[in-house]
């Protein structure tokens, strides 16, 4: 397994690292550059969960970008429990990128004055990662990782050259999410997570079902306690 750097020529990928990354489901990524996906940032680190459910599609999703800023991205192949998993090709494309390879493999045409850097599937796939949150497996592939040298639009186009369909997620950005939001909101990314790769989710339920007896104890135990408060109290009374 390969990286793209910011120059030319393969590099092993780095150890993956997909802790910190908001999972983005349902997106309606557009076929072309005017109509891609739009996000806020590249740096963020986000995780898309994305499926090629007709053939021939291209997914493009876009981002507003200053010069300078890194454009990191890396495809993973998801282990699924009945399969139906796909590692596309995808391309990152900006203006004045420090190199560009293999733009005659774009599904689209490249506008005037824009590169590309395109990310081949890999011929084989290698040991798969977990994710220690949510348990679930991955096939890392390809990684891309430069900067723009320029400001302007930058976009992640994601295609499958057989035109085959199937699920596939790419990680994109570099930077951890630090609001509380995020770490508010792990339960709920753990739950959707595991439903889209078609997991058991019961854990969840266990979890919740103890929590909830936890609370209910507690409560048993401080009602009880205040019975006998007000016993305790009510016989000082009548001692007097």
């Amino acid at each position: 397994m390969t990286a793209v750097g910011a120059e030319a020529g393969p590099r092993p990928v780095p150890g993956v690292d997909l802790a910190g990354s908001v999972p983005v489901f349902g997106s309606r990524p557009g076929s072309q550059l005017v109509d891609g996906e739009s996000f806020a940032d590249f740096s963020r680190k986000r995780l898309i969960f994305g499926a090629f459910t007709r053939l021939g599609e291209t997914h493009v999703y876009r981002v507003d970008c200053k010069a300078g800023d890194r454009l990191r991205a890396q495809m993973f192949a998801p282990v699924l429990p009945r399969g139906g998993s796909v590692v596309p090709t995808f391309a990152i494309v900006a203006r004045s990128l420090p190199y560009s390879a293999d733009t005659e493999k774009l599904p689209l045409e490249l506008p005037h004055g824009y590169s590309a850097i395109v990310a081949p599937p890999p011929s084989e796939l290698l040991q798969p990662v977990k994710d220690v949150l949510t348990r679930v497996h991955y096939y890392p592939g390809p990684l891309i990782d430069s900067r723009t040298l320029v400001g302007g639009r930058c976009y992640l186009v994601v295609w499958t050259p057989h035109n085959r369909m199937g699920k596939y997620v790419v990680s994109i950005g570099h930077r951890w999410h630090l609001r509380w939001s995020y770490w508010a909101q792990l339960p709920l990314y753990w739950w959707r997570i595991r439903g889209w790769f078609g997991l058991s989710r019961a854990a969840a339920l266990y979890v919740l079902a103890g929590a909830l007896l936890v609370v209910l104890a507690g409560a048993a135990l401080l009602r009880r306690g205040a019975g006998r408060r007000r016993a305790q109290s009510d016989d000082a009374g009548r001692a007097f």
